[in-house]
């Protein structure tokens, strides 16, 4: 059944081991549930609600329909290919459906996990950290509207010698996520559009905020990468690259600028939410194409002494 979290505890979507990116060396990432923003483009939607949602593999349904017999509300709805699905419209999140599902189509997404649990499974890679130069990076969701969660993990982890990275989009409260800081290594900060109003019709949120508290963070003498998504018809027109370009050149704690080719990788995950996908098929933009941005923003870039890169796919 479904377990109630308390403050001392956060909503997890997922702890991913060995990564080589988000950060330098072997990493572990971990996906904090939660984000004030709705870009068109997310590649993971299980972030975006800071609550637990559940998540239905169509493939993976066997059609026995035990759902639809256990639901208490009765809000498993028969398709047309036999095939029990939730009318979300009803559904409360009882997990009853969860527990039922044999073949784990329907599972919920999100757990509730303590420090001292991060902490441990994280502590496990320890020697890989090591050996490689890595640690553990926080992402989202946004990991810094989880402040007093940030604050103690982050602390955790620095007090048993690993080093600590956030990838943030930016959009929370300074003063709530400012005493994490001091943990923090690394920091990957997204910038989506320089317009804010162009930026609100994107995201949901105006960019005010974000470029504040990317001056902020360079103020407390952090270093920082840049990161841009870079998401055909919607943020690739030159103005705005240029735009970014002059804003990282700015700003001291700005160290450089990575551009990030958009991928609709993520669309089969709106399906299992039970949502449409803003976006369905936009391309992704070619190489050629990224290295040409490249070299436009660092025409901007070189003279201030920073450069922007992208790792294509050769």
């Amino acid at each position: 059944m479904l377990r109630k979290h308390n403050e001392r505890e956060t909503l997890v979507f997922n702890v991913q081991k060995c990564s080589i990116h988000d950060g330098p060396g072997i990493r572990t990432l971990v996906f904090l549930k939660g984000c004030p923003m709705r870009c068109l483009w997310c590649a993971n939607p299980e972030s975006q609600e800071y609550g637990l949602e559940i998540a239905e593999t169509e493939s993976r349904c066997i059609g026995c329909n035990v759902c639809m017999e256990e639901c208490p509300r009765g809000c498993i709805v028969r398709r047309e290919d036999g095939r029990g699905m939730i009318d979300r419209s009803r559904c409360d999140l009882c997990g009853v459906c969860t527990e039922a599902c044999y073949a784990r189509s329907k599972r919920f997404v999100g757990e509730a996990r303590s420090v001292a649990e991060l902490t441990e499974a994280i502590a496990r890679d320890r020697t890989y950290y090591t050996n490689s130069g890595g640690g553990v990076t926080f992402s989202g969701g946004e990991p810094l509207t989880h402040p007093e969660f940030l604050l103690e993990a982050a602390r955790s982890c620095k007090e048993l010698g690993i080093s600590v990275a956030v990838e943030t989009c930016g959009c929370a409260d300074y003063d709530d996520f400012a005493p994490a800081l001091a943990y923090i290594d690394d920091i990957f900060f997204d910038v989506k559009h320089i317009d804010s109003q162009r930026h609100r019709q994107l995201t949901g949120k105006g960019n005010e905020k974000i470029i504040e508290n990317l001056l902020k963070i360079s103020a407390s003498g952090h270093s920082m990468t840049v990161r841009v998504p870079v998401v055909p018809g919607c943020n690739d027109e030159t103005e705005n690259l240029e735009g970014i370009a002059r804003l990282a050149a700015s700003v001291p704690g700005v160290r450089e600028v990575e551009l990030l080719a958009y991928h609709a990788l993520g669309e089969h995950k709106y399906a299992m939410l039970g949502r449409e996908y803003p976006l369905k098929g936009l391309q992704t933009p070619p190489d050629e194409t990224m290295y040409g941005y490249v070299d436009l923003m660092n025409k901007i870039l070189h003279p201030a002494g920073k450069a922007c890169r992208f790792e294509g796919k050769n």
